[in-house]
This record gives structure tokens, C-alpha cells and sequence, in this order.
């Protein structure tokens, strides 16, 4: 059961136990795979701290393994392996905390629902949860290998004994809870 409406004081969001469950372990998944090589940027360094910035020139951000990782951290320039790298030096801490933080912000609200059935979303919080379910179906696509339309349709015919059929189900589930959000934030 899946209820997103407007209100006077924000997206009323309800969920069903089972779906509350579901996505704040992918919640949980996501938060742990952005963590697996982000760098500690904490310092006695004022500046480190408030920008994130503790790099020297020679620190070299590989670009990630896991394609799921690629995915949520692509690289700024395709034709340019060395702007690639410096722009990933300069930034993916910054970015990872980020998605990090939108994952927080997702499980506080799970965790309200469960205990009160519902959460009002304010505006940056229906933002939050909007950049991290579209993480998390990228997260899915790179794992189901999707990486056209027609790479999707064909998971339309999948047999009952697929096991990628359950990660494909998540996958539509969240697409429906994306555009759900969508639609109301936009009336």
C-alpha cells in the first residue's frame, strides 16, 4: 500500500510495513555501498572540513569497480581521462556524502512511518527521497545489467523461475514510488 498526497504541510507519505521494511534496506544497501571507499575527510583542518577538500596532488580517486558505483559516480568528462580524474578527486567525496545523507533522510522517514503509520515530507525532504530512489533504481538497473529501454522490456517476459525476477520487481516497485512522488510534487 503505497499513499503519497499532498498537504498543507507536505507530502503525506504512508507505507505498508512490508514496503517500510523493504526500502529501508535498500536504504541501508545503498548507504553501505556509497561508504566502501569514501575517504575521511574529518581534520583538525577548518577548511578540509568545511569543503571536504584534504587532497593533495598526488591523490589519485580510482574510477569504482563495481558498475552500480559507476553508475551513481560517473565521470565529468568522457573524452578526458585527466579532467575525469581531477574532477573525481576534486568532488566524489563530496558526492557520496550527499547521496549518503539522502539515504539518512529516507531512513528517518521510514523509521517515523513505522512507528506513526505516515511522514509529512518538507520540501528537501521530498527532494531527498526523490535523488535517492532514482539511486536506487540505478543501483538496480546496473545489477539487472539495463542499460537501454530494451534491455528493460526484456525483463518483461522473464519466467516465474528467473531469479533476477525479484530484483526486477523492486526495480518496477520503485519506479511506481518515483512516479508516485512525482505526481506529487507536482500538483
Amino acid at each position: 500500500m503505497v499513499e503519497i498526497r499532498r498537504t498543507p504541510a507536505g507530502l503525506r507519505v504512508k507505507l505498508g510495513e512490508a514496503e517500510t521494511r523493504l526500502l529501508t534496506q535498500v536504504a541501508d544497501d545503498i548507504d553501505e555501498l556509497l561508504a566502501g571507499t569514501a575517504k575521511d575527510v574529518r581534520s583538525s583542518d577548518p577548511l578540509v572540513e568545511l569543503t571536504g577538500l584534504d587532497v593533495d596532488e598526488s591523490d589519485v580517486v580510482e574510477v569504482p569497480d563495481d558498475p552500480a558505483l559507476r553508475r551513481l559516480l560517473p565521470d565529468a568528462y568522457r573524452d578526458d581521462e585527466e579532467a575525469a580524474a581531477d574532477f573525481r578527486r576534486y568532488t566524489e567525496n563530496t558526492l557520496r556524502g550527499a547521496k549518503r545523507a539522502d539515504a539518512t533522510v529516507v531512513r528517518q522517514g521510514l523509521a517515523s512511518i513505522a512507528a506513526l503509520g505516515e511522514r509529512v515530507l518538507d520540501g528537501e525532504q521530498a527532494d531527498a527521497w526523490l535523488r535517492f530512489l532514482t539511486d536506487a533504481r540505478l543501483v538496480i538497473a546496473s545489477r539487472l545489467g539495463v542499460e537501454t529501454a530494451e534491455d528493460l522490456e526484456a525483463f518483461d517476459y522473464l519466467s516465474r523461475d528467473d531469479p533476477r525476477l525479484m530484483l526486477y520487481g523492486l526495480y518496477e516497485w520503485l519506479t511506481v514510488l518515483l512516479d508516485e512522488l512525482l505526481a506529487a510534487v507536482a500538483s
